[in-house]
């Protein structure tokens, strides 16, 4: 009798990346038992801290670009007068103006739960 060996190949998936941790765990874990309300105000509250970091991040890199014009021996006029003349980061800042009153309010609403 003739032995046959047989091999079988299978195409294993990278493991899918984990989910980032959630910023308020600690905070989630820390409160009494949640109604629906909370738990709505604790990821409304966690969409604000992320959509703050965004803007902020925005208005660095507008930071960074007019740093690294002025630091250019060969920067145009025209490049950095654009700079100057366009808006930049100032819907970022206006909108994490808003973004921080409403942050604060969330605050004060979790801060009455601890």
């Amino acid at each position: 009798m003739k032995r046959r060996t047989a091999l079988a190949v299978i195409e294993a998936m990278p493991p899918a990346p984990a989910a980032p941790p959630a910023i308020l765990e600690g905070l989630r874990r820390r409160l009494p038992p949640q109604t629906d309300k909370d738990a709505v105000v604790l990821d409304f509250l966690e969409d604000d801290l992320r959509e703050a970091h965004d803007a902020i991040a925005a208005v660095g890199q507008y930071v960074g670009e007019v740093e690294a014009s002025l630091g250019d021996a060969a920067a145009a006029r025209d490049e950095i007068l654009a700079l100057a003349l366009g808006r930049g980061p100032l819907e970022q800042v206006e909108y994490l103006a808003g973004i921080l009153q409403t942050l604060r309010r969330r605050l004060v609403q979790v801060s009455a739960r601890l």
